[in-house]
């Protein structure tokens, strides 16, 4: 069976969704001069370093967050349905993301001209102004850790529905020695975090592993700086006070047993 025909990208057999007021996802704006017509395809060209990963995807014009997914669902672009089934993003998933984005105030007015990245939660778009654009499934910090030194400072952030979206500085990852990135993840690891995800899977046997470049990304005045928080496991400190609560009320339990 065809990969496009498996995932319905092509199949016109999704049924509009009628949620939170909107018609559906092809009139998903607000602004009906820019509602998204399914038949056009606002993709202009994409690239992918190999199979399930994609480079950047380029639109043809600076679009609304909420057309850009959706024009990542209803391309006909291998690459684009090859990362979406590889980062298991379905398309009912696509079309929620897309009309959370749609119903905020803030999200409808910004324009994104490319996506960036590509994770399991998170699509990452470059906005017209230059800066970055995350829209995430559920909060993009494991365990709920609050933002560290390390992480890409946040310009804004917000939620709508299940769907939370962080504006950030634009990084670069020109430059970046392996010497640096070894560096880095120690002290990121001093401060009591776990790391995980910057091997990629072939690499993890060998003695002297590449760390994998595109989890990080320098800001303009030379700083280093974490990518995707989620390589980075909450440090056990930040649930101690669940602890110490989960220890107090066993032993009032036990008192209160004496007096029985």
């Amino acid at each position: 069976m065809d990969v496009i025909s498996s995932f319905h990208i092509k199949s016109g057999k999704i049924k509009p969704l009628n949620f939170r007021g909107q018609n559906s996802t092809k009139e998903i704006c607000k602004n009906k001069k820019d509602c998204f017509v399914r038949k056009y395809d606002y993709v202009l060209c994409s690239q992918n370093n190999k199979f399930g990963e994609l480079d950047y995807v380029d639109f043809k014009m600076p679009i609304t967050p909420a057309k850009a997914v959706l024009s990542l669902l209803y391309s006909s672009d291998k690459n684009i349905t090859d990362a979406l089934l590889y980062k298991m993003h379905t398309p009912d998933e696509l079309e929620l993301m897309s009309l959370d984005v749609a119903s905020d105030d803030y999200l409808s007015t910004l324009k994104v001209k490319k996506m960036v990245g590509l994770g399991a939660k998170a699509f990452v778009f470059e906005l017209d102004d230059g800066k970055i654009l995350k829209l995430t499934t559920g909060n993009h910090f494991p365990n709920r850790r609050k933002p560290d030194c390390f992480d890409v400072p946040i310009i804004k952030q917000g939620r709508f529905c299940r769907t939370y979206y962080y504006i950030e500085e634009k990084m670069t990852q020109k430059e970046i020695t392996q010497e640096e990135l070894k560096k880095f993840i120690k002290q990121i690891e001093e401060k009591g975090y776990t790391f995980r995800d910057h091997f990629y899977s072939d690499e993890k046997s060998k003695k002297n592993p590449q760390i994998r470049i595109e989890q990080f990304g320098k800001s303009k005045d030379g700083k280093l700086y974490l990518l995707d928080p989620e390589c980075a496991i909450a440090i056990k400190k930040q649930f101690s006070a669940i602890k110490t609560i989960k220890g107090k009320l066993i032993k009032i339990f036990a008192a209160v047993s004496l007096f029985k």
